[in-house]
């Protein structure tokens, strides 16, 4: 799932969700737009607060999504 779908769902304000994750709400952004990959550390915070609804391969999805599929 990703990120911005879950916060949809789960009603929960990127400001909040930064708060959580110990983030920028700027870089919760960057990171719902793809215009940032976040790191490993990141990644397991972010699995873990979602309860396991978001992680590492929704990110990757996200990222070659965005690249019209293909694979670099």
């Amino acid at each position: 799932m990703f990120l911005s779908d879950y916060l949809n769902q789960a009603g929960i304000t990127q400001r909040r969700f930064a708060q959580e994750c110990g983030l920028s709400p700027a870089a919760v952004t960057r990171l719902i737009k793809g215009q940032r990959f976040p790191s490993p550390e990141t990644m397991f915070t972010i699995h873990q607060i979602t309860g396991g609804k978001v992680g590492a391969e929704d990110f990757f999805r996200q990222r070659v999504e965005a690249s019209d599929g293909r694979v670099d």
